[in-house]
């Protein structure tokens, strides 16, 4: 009885799937070539088809919902005043198109949304993006007037203004009757986008080729919007440019061959194109052809894909060769919502290595050259190797001139310092002062000094409310002076007693409790004290910077990453889980340090190298 109710249940589901999400994007992805006959009251026979369906398939599916709750594992990540970007999956493993980007100055964007059956799921998501319990939505794209992209708006917009709140919506549909007798879905979406527009008639807005705005921090550059020459809804779809946090991001929509040819000879030899990340046209299939990827050249890919689509199951589409392309154009890494939602942190890290790679009196200018000219986009000035002897310039009346004229000769050589590193611990008296004042002359974001560790007896701290208390005293004295000169102050864990846990480091900063004090991560440190990478997810508070080295786990050995026996795999996974944005600040110098000067700049070379890879991980 059990296995009948159960293929029942099961027979029912399959059919309704059918009808509600295998019709809507590629059946009439083809065109629909006869023209509905209008009802007696004016409406379409289509339309009313499609409402039918759709209404038995929404009760079907909240059926389900209730009884297996598909998202109940799911993890959503808090992104507000964060720069990134959520591709979400498909509850129904259906096709849609479905983006939510949150940026550092707390807007809010949604491109597209889906089909209706995802609004529940969009919802739950979206209030977990935000933290608000009613979202507000500063910008919503509508790509083109297809279910899959648009039906979610819809919904929102007329049973759902009680939980979300938007301020524009852009989009570029012509009249309905545009499509009458080549693509239905196009006429019932854009009916109904005009039958609720007059709810909203003050937020829209109508994007053109040429648009250049900003929502925030977020930059968009419009492309390509609806063309009468093509009587094809996904020839209509805008694609646009975003750049966000250093990247830049291309979104097509479900654009065609034509659309596609026509960006790439209006824009293709300008460079306007190439984006390190493109979203799939059509869901990766049938969509603009090989020349656009081409054009834009990313390093990774976004499929709003479902399995399906993805396998070609039906064994009509061209998703197979689309990710032929793919692979012939070096793409590094495809996402691909069949797998999940997925969120990606949008920003460029610099890569940064300290002066500490020279011995102590090096040439500061020299050292700066010689890391611009490998390609290092910032330095980390170690003072501890310009605070001691007589003739230290740090030491001298006119330091800050000496500071100054760093700064200039590091960006006359293409680079410049980010972070400094001080010499002793944050109880070091006047020198503090000095390091604080010469690390903003310098143009640094921020100054690592050490954590107090030991007694005035000369004990080592154990017990972590001594070491928070002493700590945060210390601390507390130079933050006036940090606020005025502009230099966020970092504590890291070290090797001794309770500084070794990267936890109490982080009890340290919630105690502090100030935007001009945060922590700096050194992972090797984690490492030869018994701590594996996992432990800065057990720390509640995300570092503003890394120490990135290796060791084999007996010693501080600061060696290039994987010269050691550190998991950085598990290390990224769990900065990806953190949503750590910072730099990579290579810490990683005793090789080079002990090498011959004239082998130096190969060493360097390849911890240049590491680090790429490093980053590329990272931010992808």
């Amino acid at each position: 009885m059990k296995k009948r109710v159960i293929k029942i249940i099961g027979l029912i589901l399959a059919f309704t799937l059918i009808c509600g999400s295998a019709a809507p994007a590629f059946a009439l992805g083809a065109q629909v070539t006869a023209q509905a006959d209008a009802a007696t009251d004016g409406g379409n026979i289509f339309a009313g088809i499609i409402s039918f369906f759709r209404e038995l398939f929404d009760k079907i599916i909240s059926f389900f919902k209730n009884i297996f709750d598909f998202s109940k594992k799911e993890v959503i990540p808090n992104t507000m005043n964060k720069n990134a970007i959520h591709m979400l999956k498909s509850v129904t493993d259906t096709i849609c198109d479905s983006f939510i980007i949150t940026t550092e100055d707390g807007k809010v964007i949604v491109i597209d949304g889906g089909h209706r059956t995802e609004t529940e799921y969009f919802l739950k998501y979206l209030k977990a993006v935000t933290g608000q319990e009613k979202p507000h939505i500063d910008a919503w794209f509508l790509s083109h007037a297809h279910d899959d992209h648009c039906e979610v708006f819809l919904e929102v917009a007329e049973n759902h203004a009680d939980e979300v709140s938007f301020d524009k919506v852009y989009a570029n549909f012509p009249e309905a009757s545009f499509y009458d007798g080549y693509d239905e879905w196009g006429v019932y979406i854009i009916n109904e986008y005009n039958r609720l527009l007059p709810a909203f008639a003050d937020k829209a807005a109508e994007l053109h080729e040429g648009d250049n705005f900003n929502v925030g921090a977020a930059e968009f550059t419009v492309f390509y919007t609806f063309n009468p020459e093509w009587k094809n809804v996904n020839e209509g779809s805008t694609i646009m440019r975003m750049d966000l946090g250093g990247r830049s991001v291309m979104f097509t929509g479900d654009a065609g061959v034509n659309a596609g040819n026509y960006v790439v000879e209006q824009y293709g030899e300008s460079g306007a194109l190439d984006c390190e990340i493109c979203k799939m046209a059509h869901h990766g299939q049938d969509g603009v052809d090989r020349n656009f990827y081409e054009a834009v050249s990313p390093e990774v890919c976004l499929w709003p894909t479902p399995s399906w689509v993805w396998e070609n199951t039906n064994g009509n589409l061209k998703t197979l060769e689309v990710r032929a392309w793919i692979d012939d154009l070096g793409v590094k890494k495809n996402y691909v919502a069949k797998d999940g939602s997925k969120v990606f942190y949008v920003f460029s890290p610099k890569i940064v290595t300290t002066t500490d790679v020279f011995e102590a009196g090096y040439p500061a200018d020299r050292a700066a050259q010689r890391l611009a000219a490998l390609g290092y986009e910032g330095i980390d000035m170690g003072f501890d190797y310009w605070v001691y002897g007589p003739e230290s310039p740090f030491l001298q009346d006119d330091y800050l001139n000496w500071a100054a004229s760093l700064r200039e000769c590091a960006e006359t050589a293409g680079t410049r310092y980010t972070h400094a590193h001080a010499p002793g611990e944050a109880n070091s008296g006047d020198v503090i002062e000095r390091l604080i004042r010469a690390a903003a002359v310098m143009g640094a974001e921020y100054l690592v000094i050490h954590p107090v560790w030991k007694y005035e007896n000369g004990k080592t701290i154990e017990k972590k409310s001594d070491f928070i208390s002493i700590n945060a005293e210390a601390i507390r004295q130079w933050l006036p002076l940090a606020e005025e000169c502009g230099v966020i102050l970092l504590s890291e864990n070290i090797l001794w007693g309770a500084s070794k846990d990267p936890r109490i480091i982080a009890e340290l900063v919630k105690e502090v409790n100030s935007d001009w004090f945060g922590w700096c991560f050194d992972v090797g440190h984690a490492h030869c004290c018994g701590y594996e990478p996992e432990i800065l997810g057990k720390c509640g508070v995300v570092p503003l910077s890394l120490h990135i080295q290796d060791n084999d786990g007996t010693g501080d050995g600061h060696l290039i990453p994987g010269d050691g026996t550190i998991d950085w795999d598990e290390f990224i996974l769990v900065l990806k889980e953190i949503g750590y944005t910072g730099d990579c600040v290579m810490e990683a110098h005793h090789q080079s340090l002990v090498a011959p000067d004239e082998e130096r700049d190969e060493i360097l070379a390849r911890l240049l190298d590491e680090s790429e890879k490093l980053r590329f991980e990272m931010k992808n």
